[in-house]
């Protein structure tokens, strides 16, 4: 057995994407098979994704990103993980809401939240938790939250994606290793939103 294949399991595959929901919101579980550089054959990011179903163009709504504990990281050999990294992509008909990217104060575990950031660049949201998690250990990502507004026409859809996980683990006579994973189907859809005509004055 590959000595990354249970890091790259636990690590990766309990995300959970929430946003406080109206009536107009759908909620769809959704399991992404994904293909890492090292660790498991199959391996998967597991998520269920809270957003509006539908909304005029022009408008902005906010996603949360609300993770599960990851369960033991374990593994023979193994010191500690750190700096994992979670990429999602907004692609064309959706802008960022520049400043709007943050970790939500006071929650996941304290043994990951000091140090954790995200930010937006180049139509990627990106939040990374350097903190070193010891083998035997677990831990859970605090919340995520960002904006974004909607730039497509009537009738059209728009979505979030899952882009990419990077995870480093240092480990016993090798030191540092990265894993990075990517969906093995792209684009990789989290939730769609179908844009309606503004509501008339």
């Amino acid at each position: 057995m590959n000595r990354f294949r249970a890091l790259v399991r636990c690590a990766a595959g309990c995300l959970v994407l929430v946003t406080p929901c109206t009536a107009w919101c759908a909620t769809r579980p959704v399991r992404i098979p994904m293909v890492c550089s090292r660790g498991a054959d199959e391996t998967a990011f597991t998520a269920s994704v809270t957003m509006p179903e539908a909304m005029p163009s022009g408008a902005t709504f906010t996603v949360r990103i609300d993770s599960h504990p990851s369960g033991e990281i374990s593994h023979f050999g193994l010191n500690y993980i750190h700096d994992m990294t979670t990429q999602y992509l907004l692609p064309r008909g959706i802008h960022f809401v520049e400043g709007s990217a943050r970790v939500v104060p006071d929650t996941g575990t304290a043994n990951v939240r000091t140090g954790a950031r995200a930010w937006h660049e180049a139509a990627r949201i990106y939040m990374t938790m350097p903190a070193h998690i010891a083998n035997g250990a677990s831990y859970t990502p605090p919340s995520l939250e960002f904006s974004a507004q909607i730039d497509a026409p009537t009738g059209s859809h728009v979505a979030v994606e899952f882009a990419r996980y990077e995870v480093i683990a240092n480990a016993l006579v090798v030191g540092d290793v990265r894993t990075e994973c990517e969906p093995t189907a792209k684009p990789c859809r989290l939730a769609m939103l179908r844009v309606e005509a503004p509501a008339s004055r």
